[in-house]
């Protein structure tokens, strides 16, 4: 509710005369007026604080339109890679002597960097440092880094307090100075008993920028692969499948010495086999059915010449890219890639090939119904096809994903059989962090399969470890001058949507740029900012007041306030949002900052429209409302104080019919009240 109380003027109706209630303009000679009727002076341009609460602690930190910001997000006790760094399942890294000195080094700069290729257990390591370093932190967080390029300037240094920062995949390589600030930042960190945490793959950390790091960089391998299964099994209370370690089809694998997500991979499915008659069939999945997949090619398959072999080809591809959908999806998306390809698909050329049955038997794929399927007891089979097909033809890739994501896009494909491909694009951008197939699903996808595109997008947003990279083009996307029209409506049902409820500190950043992109009013971005307002409602007030506070202390910054004023706007045009904002008003700082928003509005030639229907919605819905009428009465009369703001107000305060409304005329009186009470107060 809102408070009646606070903030509170004289609350007396004059009885001057309309024409001095709305006068067109400032008495000539007449002291500037203040923005705001409100006693209390001006908002101070300070932050407002989120939170996190995490299983240790709370952290706080500030969430920014513009400007660079490393998001803490807890680590807890049901993190898959925190139990796995628990001491009846945790396995050090093979080279046990770089794993021991990490922990002096991380004591002794209150930094360390482990560098090794992903898959490889680096996070497990990192918590398993934290939690077991000589002054343990009292809590964890990942650090989501919101920036143009990487810098030590928004890391946090909160005390007692241990981060994780991932910076894999660099898209680009940092400042000269990176590898000298973190000394500095480690130095500090030390100081306040918290630690860092860096991930890094030895492709991305290297160059002069990282000299500096090299006394506290440690090179990291996985685990022995057999030990971490035994500990895996241990951990289960299944120590009686340890004998099953120990057979023949088994002994491959162990030779490999595979990574540590391999390995957990193994575990798992290890841990849900029937029984030790699935240990072949396991054998084969977990090594990707590469034996398989050849033999679905081979060239023996063929009883042609070539054009025949790759007809088969494209149908065990199409088959993969499709499974569980329509047969005549199948086979449209195998000629369609025949046709790319450069081969005829004139009636002559289909009529005269062989039937669909005959080519759906040559790429051993069986049909339920008017369902096609490869082997569905060989669980993974079509993705790793398709990880197959990547993989072996690495040349072609542009072809291939103009070629999946046209099917996906085509819409004489069914949209059930449509979603069967954007799956199966996500799954294997997410496991071979193939950015560009992502990139590709952003923008072939549009009108009614746009939707296909979200959906795609806001699983692999929310990836625990190829996330990162979605988070940031979706960001980028938005920071661009002037993004489709497409790909702005894409972030925001992305930002709306499910990813915006888990993620909505994130999620609210990229909503905010959006806005700036919008016209004002828009009604999609103002169910985008409603949809928050239902779920996320406190963090949707503190990012607006953040967002409002920014502005007011970087006046000359127009994209911000753009951005800024869109989302305001957005907020106050649903019913949720305006509770949250008028609910904010009894805080001085907040109210104030809530004024002055108004009043940029009001003076933005290309918002008024929007802005008038808003206030007629709010005059509407308050004007009869015994509980809230004088608050919102009290916030209006703030927003009307300066006399510049009153002039073409009939547009709110006169019906149709000529009359009067009375809210609007008890508004603009005791705004006319304040502004001389103000101009008296300001005189000598």
């Amino acid at each position: 509710m809102i408070n009646h109380d606070q903030g509170k003027q004289e609350r007396s109706v004059p009885t001057a005369p309309l024409a001095e209630v709305i006068a067109p303009s400032d008495p000539a000679g007449a002291h500037p007026a203040p923005d705001v009727g409100e006693p209390n002076g001006q908002p101070h341009p300070s932050s407002v604080n989120f939170t996190h609460s995490g299983e240790h602690g709370i952290q706080a930190y500030n969430l920014h339109l513009n400007g660079d910001q490393a998001i803490p997000v807890p680590v807890t006790e049901s993190d898959a890679d925190y139990r796995a760094s628990q001491d009846d399942r945790f396995v050090p890294p093979r080279n046990a002597d770089q794993w021991y000195a990490a922990s002096k080094l991380l004591e002794k700069y209150g930094i360390v960097v482990l560098c090794a290729a992903q898959g490889t257990g680096r996070r497990t390591a990192a918590i398993r440092l934290l939690r077991t370093a000589a002054n343990r932190p009292a809590a964890i967080f990942d650090l989501d880094p919101e920036w143009s390029k990487p810098s030590v300037r928004p890391l946090p240094k909160e005390a007692g307090t241990g981060y994780i920062l991932d910076l894999s995949d660099l898209v680009e390589h940092p400042g000269e100075r990176l590898g000298t600030d973190l000394i500095g930042h480690g130095a500090e960190l030390r100081k306040n008993n918290s630690f860092l945490v860096i991930l890094a793959t030895p492709a991305d950390w290297h160059g002069h920028w990282a000299e500096p790091t090299l006394p506290f960089t440690i090179r990291l391998e996985s685990p022995d692969a057999r030990d971490l299964v035994t500990a895996e099994f241990r951990a289960c209370h299944t120590g009686d499948r340890l004998p099953w370690l120990d057979r023949t089809e088994l002994a491959d694998i162990w030779k490999a010495n595979p990574s540590a997500r391999a390995a957990w991979r193994l575990a798992d499915r290890l841990l849900q086999a029937a029984g030790p008659e699935q240990i072949k069939a396991i054998v084969h999945e977990f090594n990707d059915w590469h034996t398989e997949v050849e033999k679905l090619l081979s060239t023996n398959r063929a009883r042609g010449d070539d054009a025949q072999l790759l007809s088969n080809r494209v149908t065990v591809w199409a088959g993969a890219l499709l499974h569980g959908g329509q047969r005549r999806s199948v086979i449209q998306a195998a000629d369609d890639l025949l046709t790319r390809l450069g081969l005829e698909r004139s009636p002559v050329n289909v009529l005269t090939d062989a039937t669909t049955s005959s080519r759906l038997d040559a790429a051993e794929i069986t049909r339920d119904g008017d369902r096609a399927f490869h082997d569905k007891q060989k669980e993974g089979l079509p993705a790793a096809i398709l990880r197959h097909l990547w993989d072996e033809f690495p040349t072609q890739h542009q072809l291939l994903r103009e070629w999946a994501i046209g099917i996906a896009a085509d819409r004489t494909v069914p949209e059930e059989d449509a979603r069967l491909v954007t799956t199966a694009l996500w799954r294997l951008s997410v496991h071979r962090h193939d950015r560009a197939i992502l990139d590709g699903l952003a923008s072939g996808l549009k009108g009614p399969r746009r939707m296909l595109a979200v959906e795609a997008l806001t699983k692999a947003a929310g990836d625990a470890e190829f996330g990162r990279y979605v988070r940031d083009r979706l960001r980028q996307w938005m920071d661009a001058r002037n993004p489709s029209n497409d790909k702005v409506d894409l972030v925001i049902d992305i930002c709306s949507g499910t990813w915006g409820m888990q993620q909505p500190t994130l999620a609210l950043t990229r909503l905010g740029k959006a806005a700036g992109h919008k016209p004002y009013g828009s009604e999609v971005i103002v169910n985008a900012f409603r949809r928050l307002a239902l779920q996320r409602p406190d963090d949707v007030r503190k990012a607006v007041d953040q967002w409002l506070s920014d502005a007011e202390s970087r006046p000359d910054d127009e994209t911000m306030h753009r951005q800024t004023l869109g989302s305001f706007l957005a907020v106050v045009s649903s019913d949720e949002g305006t509770d949250l904002i008028l609910n904010a008003t009894h805080h001085s700082r907040a109210r104030l900052r809530i004024i002055h928003a108004w009043q940029k509005l009001l003076s933005t030639d290309a918002a008024v429209d929007a802005v008038v229907t808003q206030l007629t919605r709010w005059h509407d819905r308050f004007h009869e409302d015994p509980d809230r009428r004088e608050a919102v009465v009290d916030v209006l009369a703030d927003i009307f104080t300066p006399p510049s703001l009153r002039p073409g107000l009939d547009r709110l305060m006169v019906t149709e019919q000529s009359a009067i409304r009375p809210l609007w005329r008890e508004v603009l009186v005791l705004a006319a009240n304040r502004y001389q009470a103000s101009k008296e107060a300001s005189t000598p």
